[in-house]
């Protein structure tokens, strides 16, 4: 096990902190740990009738637009599920009769302490879209039946999108 000595934010912006510090290992040396804190997010694989909605986005820091879940940051201590109606409504326009977490994981824990929780939202109505002011995004439908395809070509490149469509399948086996 391991525990901190000492830290320093190096950043503290909207969206993550980057924390720096001494962590003492269980045999007691001293080790130096970077890590990026972030509240955790959810995705949520919108299911209309015999298509998935996912939406396309440029992604700055991917270089290039990407296929992805509809999705988005938690804020504080909000409860994930709540976080996921909100950004189905926001970012695509529908809500869920019912939203069923499929999974939750760690990003990536070997640097940042988020993580994400994924709901399979089914019987969707729709509603009112509402992005955000920044976000630039289209939806898209995609067959259910072509998502094997999809993923076998690696037409998905996005983790939460991969993970969310495969444990969809997975269901739906």
């Amino acid at each position: 096990m391991e525990t901190w000595v000492t830290q320093q934010t190096i950043h503290d912006g909207p969206i993550f902190t980057v924390i720096s510090g001494q962590a003492r290992l269980d045999d007691g040396q001293l080790v130096r740990r970077d890590m990026v804190a972030h509240h955790g997010g959810v995705a949520v694989v919108p299911v209309l009738d015999d298509t998935v909605i996912l939406i396309r986005q440029f992604r700055i820091a991917a270089g290039k637009e990407l296929l992805e879940l509809p999705a988005g940051r938690l804020e504080g201590a909000e409860e994930p599920a709540h976080r996921a109606r909100l950004e189905l409504a926001e970012e695509i326009g529908y809500e869920a009769n019912r939203l069923e977490l499929a999974v939750s994981y760690f990003s990536s824990a070997g640097f940042t302490n988020e993580r994400m929780w994924i709901f399979l939202a089914f019987d969707l109505r729709e509603t009112a879209v509402s992005p955000e002011f920044d976000e630039r995004i289209q939806p898209v439908q995609i067959p259910i039946a072509a998502l094997p395809r999809m993923l076998a070509h690696h037409e998905i490149e996005d983790a939460k999108t991969l993970i969310g469509l495969r444990e969809l399948l997975a269901v739906l086996k």
